[in-house]
């Protein structure tokens, strides 16, 4: 069996950017909930996530109140099913392993935890997975969660997100509103960023990026 690593955490909620609905950051912590790692995510995974989240908050609302209200139930959608099938039909052990952020882009795998076998997966998407089972849990790379991860803030009220975990395009607005408000500081932070993925870029390498810079 393959010597188990990494970070285990848990998915505490989806917040909605404020200045954006279309995007999404979804919010993990360790166990202990000290630190928390910050995806960004699309509108489409940020429904998903959502789905799952109230549904599990209408279980826990529903077990602490007297009455029986009737709520939805996740259990017939598809990912739930497949994962049902998989722990029914087969003796497969997984874990989804968050394993570095590029071009602000989380990359993760899907990890057969008796051989070692990964599978590659959008970030997002093995989060929802690991939702959607009761058996498949979720870890971070430890080196990702020394670089990327932040002090837990329960408030909700301005949580940071490392630069290099920021899409081009987000990278891009925050740079022009940063030009605009002259905070040529964190503009030229924004700037020294798509600077440096342009040069990934030319250089068509793919050497995984855990340099971390906040604003």
């Amino acid at each position: 069996m393959v010597k188990m690593q990494g970070i285990k955490l848990k998915f505490k909620s989806v917040e909605q950017m404020v200045n954006n609905h279309a995007i999404g950051l979804v919010v993990l912590t360790d166990e202990l909930e000290t630190r928390q790692l910050n995806i960004v995510c699309d509108e489409v995974s940020m429904f998903q996530l959502n789905l799952r989240s109230r549904y599990k908050e209408q279980i826990e609302e529903a077990e602490s109140a007297e009455g029986n209200g009737k709520l939805f139930s996740t259990k017939y959608l598809l990912p739930e099913v497949l994962c049902s099938i998989i722990g029914y039909m087969t003796d497969v052990r997984m874990r989804v392993i968050i394993k570095n952020v590029v071009n602000g882009q989380y990359r993760a795998v899907i990890e057969d935890t008796i051989t070692g076998t990964t599978f590659p997966v959008r970030a997002t998407d093995g989060v929802l997975l690991t939702l959607a089972s009761n058996y498949i849990p979720l870890y971070a790379d430890e080196t990702l969660w020394r670089y990327q991860s932040v002090p837990y803030s329960p408030n909700k009220q301005g949580i940071p997100i490392p630069v290099n975990a920021l899409t081009t395009s987000m990278i891009e607005e925050a740079l022009q509103n940063a030009i605009d408000r002259e905070e040529y500081e964190v503009a030229q932070k924004l700037k020294d960023e798509l600077e440096r993925r342009k040069e990934l870029d030319n250089n068509t390498t793919n050497n995984d990026n855990t340099n971390r810079t906040d604003l």
